[in-house]
């Protein structure tokens, strides 16, 4: 269970130019016991980057496996599967072996290991996002997350009240 510190009552205003569509996202979420906040900022990217998809679960922390975000087919198979890189490629090997499709969200520079573990499961891809643009949004994060985003094919933007950062995005949209 999370305590007050950690819950966070989002309000995502995303244009996704590459789906052409425009998403008004109002929800409540928590970090997870003992997430570290940059993977916390790399899962709601996660999510901006495929709200398009109106079947999207961003994953409880008493869920097992501890997956991060996921989309479920009519059998309850994982069908879309989008997670964070902790340094751990046995368990993406886990969830790549049950998942139809998955992400792999992480930063610039790409963690060799990580990379070469992509090039043996090819149907697995990778997101990679400049690390500053992480760390530009962990310094303002407060208790309410109004972000407005812009989804381009090779750049995400996000503007905040107090900041407006972009990124570059390298990733293969399905």
């Amino acid at each position: 269970m999370s305590d007050r510190g950690r819950v966070l009552k989002a309000h995502f205003a995303i244009v996704d130019n590459v789906h052409h569509c425009q998403l008004n996202e109002h929800f409540t979420t928590s970090r997870r016991n003992e997430e570290l906040l940059d993977h916390f900022i790399l899962r709601l990217i996660g999510f901006c980057l495929f709200a398009y998809r109106h079947d999207l679960v961003l994953c409880e922390s008493k869920q097992k496996p501890q997956i991060d975000i996921v989309v479920y087919d009519l059998h309850d198979d994982y069908e879309l599967v989008i997670e964070v890189f902790n340094d751990n490629c046995d368990e993406l090997t886990k969830i790549y072996n049950r998942a139809k499709s998955l992400y792999v969200i992480t930063t610039i520079p790409i963690n060799d290991e990580l990379t070469s573990w992509q090039l043996a499961h090819n149907r697995a891809e990778l997101i990679a996002l400049e690390s500053g643009f992480v760390n530009a949004l962990e310094a303002v994060l407060a208790r309410s997350l109004h972000w407005d985003v812009c989804v381009e094919w090779d750049q995400l933007s996000i503007t905040t009240s107090e900041c407006y950062v972009s990124s570059q995005v390298l990733i293969s949209w399905p």
